[in-house]
């Protein structure tokens, strides 16, 4: 389903409207010459420095602690998706971040999972940009939740709504508020299905990313 919500999305891109943005998921120079091939198949440009208005994570080891092994470090690449829709949601220009060294001296590459992972990540970003770039911004037509950031576009005939929630609690939202949409790139479709059960209600758990369209 991620795959044929992804692959319709880049469908429609090729009749986009003239972009009025940019956002960009990239890496940081320098990377080796497995990694740079795998990166621009899967649509990461290679940069000296993140442009004007992109987040850079340029740390050597920008997702957990140095001092972890490269096995327990790739745990954490799940946290790209958060740290690239807070950005996309605060209006930033893009993600562009230093992968971490491996003990070995290996290329990231030569852990597969790992770099499917990440390259999901870029899948997900190359079916939003068009709407992040070319996507007329609007209200979000819902009550957002206090500590989550919301942004809405209109695109295509169609509305597209991002929640973050990028605190470590759980965040009340009205599950209703949710029926009309369609979650894109999760198992389910049913927004309503990605909340929680929390105090008799239902909550946006903490550091969760929702993409939403609206129906037709």
């Amino acid at each position: 389903m991620r795959m044929i919500l992804a692959a319709a999305l880049l469908a429609a891109a090729s009749c986009a409207p003239e972009k009025a943005r940019e956002f960009e998921l990239g890496l940081l120079a320098p990377v080796g010459p497995g990694v740079e091939a795998a990166a621009r198949a899967a649509g990461m440009p290679i940069r000296e420095t993140a442009p004007n208005g992109a987040d850079a994570l340029n740390a050597g080891v920008p997702l957990a602690g140095a001092s972890r092994g490269i096995e327990e470090r790739m745990a954490d690449w799940s946290r790209l998706r958060l740290l690239v829709a807070g950005a996309a949601v605060r209006g930033r220009s893009g993600v562009f971040f230093t992968l971490p060294r491996t003990k070995d001296g290996r290329e990231l590459t030569a852990y597969p999972e790992e770099w499917q992972a990440l390259s999901r990540v870029a899948r997900e970003v190359a079916a939003m940009r068009p709407i992040l770039e070319g996507g007329i911004e609007s209200a979000v037509p819902f009550a957002v939740p206090e500590g989550v950031e919301a942004r809405a576009w209109r695109y295509q005939g169609r509305l597209y709504v991002l929640l973050v929630n990028d605190t470590g609690r759980s965040a009340p939202i009205e599950a209703e508020s949710m029926k009309p949409w369609r979650a894109l790139f999760e198992v389910r479709a049913d927004a309503r299905d990605l909340l929680t059960a929390c105090g008799g209600g239902r909550c946006l758990t903490a550091r969760r990313v929702i993409w939403l369209e609206s129906r037709l």
